[in-house]
């Protein structure tokens, strides 16, 4: 299924023009995507590391709604345990001191 995402077009972010464009990416064929920070005109913005498939990677300012919810999701997580010490699924990416 098509869905349309919004990438930056330039591989330097220290010298973007502002300029990100609309393209239609096949969610079937992403392989992944995360949350990144990246630098804008001295500036940090919010945005999405996404890798195909096929190789390709792609820096998104935006992204559809479902794909954001699902990283942003909690439910699905499950917890872990670190040296007897179980860890909620949400709190396993923050330091965790086991002393």
């Amino acid at each position: 299924m098509l869905k349309r995402f919004h990438v930056l077009n330039s591989e330097n972010d220290q010298n973007l023009e502002g300029i990100d464009y609309p393209l239609l990416l096949n969610l079937d064929h992403i392989a992944s995507v995360k949350n990144i920070n990246i630098m804008y005109k001295g500036n940090i913005i919010k945005g999405f590391w996404i890798r195909m498939v096929n190789g390709k990677k792609y820096k998104a300012t935006r992204v559809p709604n479902e794909i954001k919810k699902m990283l942003e999701e909690e439910s699905g997580e499950t917890d872990i345990e670190i040296n007897g010490t179980t860890v909620k699924g949400h709190e396993a990416n923050r330091e965790i001191s086991f002393q």
